[in-house]
């Protein structure tokens, strides 16, 4: 919880958070820390990830070997602007690299081009 209020979250933003993902009080400082990293380190502003734990409270309790794994996947699969996928969609964030692979090998089987699958899932919430 340290780490939130650190960062710049307060108590009652902090409880609107565990209000919808209870097993944040769970998550040890370290980890909380080891997610901001990941996310800064893609180019993620604080603002983008004040944004990202706000609409997706279940990003900070992932896993940070699933969340580097799946960042990995986004980025092999052509994706540029990491930060900018987050912040439109963070939902993505509670996907696994599997399932990114899944759908976007099904969406080239239905002939969508590399750049028309980066933009529809891009662009739709479709997590």
């Amino acid at each position: 919880m340290d780490s939130l209020i650190r960062f710049g979250f307060t108590i009652e933003e902090i409880n609107i958070l565990m209000d919808s993902n209870e097993d944040i009080s769970l998550v040890s400082d370290n980890d909380v820390n080891e997610i901001i990293n990941i996310l800064k380190n893609n180019n993620c502003t604080n603002d983008t990830i004040k944004n990202i734990f706000i609409c997706n409270p279940f990003s900070i309790t992932n896993s940070i070997i699933d969340t580097n794994k799946l960042i990995d996947k986004l980025k092999e699969l052509g994706f540029k602007n990491i930060n900018l996928l987050l912040d439109s969609n963070p939902y993505i964030l509670n996907k696994s690299d599997k399932e990114l692979e899944k759908l976007y090998n099904k969406k080239k089987e239905e002939g969508l081009e590399k750049s028309e699958i980066i933009d529809f899932i891009s662009y739709n919430i479709i997590f």
